[in-house]
């Protein structure tokens, strides 16, 4: 099993910038080296402050010059906003300036606003993205590209740079599609599911979801990723500021799936929906807390879901970054050891 760091890299409160994020984001990446974390990831998202990282390919590119053993990568790209010539140069340029330790996220995207600023139709994300994952497996099998399919149109091409070795990396698919799942599981990519604050009996039914896109696949042969929210405090007052951002950011999320999601300017608001979590069912049952408890509670998912990949994501905190760092150092030091 492996244990990720992922960030969002998000404007989380007001005294946050786009400077004071990338530092605490470059200073988690080192602790996360440090301490033993198997990978960093970055996510990709546009046009709001749920994120500052418009290009995680350049963020792990930054993040490789000074580490040296941590696998990195994006978690994941959209792929129907990239054009795959230029990704997949700039994938192959990460791996070899990493010395082989680039890890790929792939998804296809859920947030109207990108497609509609960027110029591109949304309902035609899942087909795009099937196409671009054709691509990107021809060109890490021959290190040549010639398509021709229904969106993309590539003429015979070669790539001077492609993954060290003619190494293909890790694929680490974001789905919520069956087709996508059912290609990820066939393929042998790690397929990702986000159970969010739910229990872990319903991760386990996202997983059987899973299981039944390819159901040929036996499931001891289909690897799965999952992603918790994570924080670590001996304080009480700083666990439920902790759930209470827990679930600011569950709002955010969730209003980026509408079209005009709501806003003041580059600011996301907080609306609460129809069955968001309770603070205090969080604090009852989400890993917040300290060592042991967080501990108890990840390793309930990793005996009931086997995963290949347990992803960490603290950056959702509206908290200084030094309260972050301070609960990934807690993490490293005294949650991950019981974790392996």
């Amino acid at each position: 099993m492996q244990i990720a760091l992922f960030t969002g890299m998000a404007l989380t409160d007001a005294t946050a910038t786009p400077e004071s994020v990338m530092r605490t984001t470059v200073d988690a990446v080192r602790i996360a080296e440090d301490t033993g974390f198997d990978l960093a990831w970055f996510a990709e998202h546009h046009f709001s402050d749920f994120s500052i990282c418009a290009s995680p390919l350049m963020m792990a590119m930054h993040c490789a010059g000074f580490t040296s053993r941590i696998k990195l990568g994006p978690g994941v790209l959209v792929l129907p906003l990239h054009d795959p010539l230029r990704m997949l140069q700039e994938i192959g340029m990460l791996d070899v300036a990493s010395g082989g330790r680039a890890v790929i996220g792939i998804g296809n995207g859920h947030q109207p606003h990108e497609f509609r600023s960027l110029g591109l139709d949304i309902d035609a994300r899942h087909d795009v993205f099937m196409e671009t994952w054709d691509v990107m497996e021809m060109a890490w099998r021959e290190n040549r590209v010639a398509y021709d399919g229904r969106y993309l149109h590539i003429p015979e091409t070669f790539l001077a740079i492609g993954p060290l070795g003619g190494r293909r990396p890790d694929v680490l698919v974001a789905a919520h599609n069956p087709r996508m799942m059912a290609r990820g599981v066939r393929s042998g990519a790690i397929v990702f599911i986000s159970p969010g604050p739910r229990s872990t009996e319903q991760a386990l039914k996202l997983r059987q979801q899973v299981y039944d896109s390819a159901p040929e696949i036996p499931p001891e042969r289909v690897r799965i990723g999952v992603q918790r929210y994570v924080f670590v405090t001996d304080s009480k007052t700083v666990a439920r500021r902790a759930a209470e951002s827990m679930v600011h950011f569950m709002r955010k999320m969730r209003s980026l799936r509408d079209v005009y999601p709501p806003r003041q300017g580059l600011h996301l608001e907080s609306v609460p929906f129809e069955g968001e979590p309770d603070v205090d069912w969080l604090l009852a049952h989400a890993p917040i807390g300290d060592e042991a408890l967080v501990a108890e509670r990840l390793s309930r998912d990793l005996a009931a879901l086997k995963p290949e990949i347990l992803s960490i994501y603290m950056a959702y905190v509206q908290m200084p970054g030094s309260e972050l760092l301070a609960s990934l150092e807690r993490f490293g030091s005294g949650v991950l050891p019981l974790l392996r």
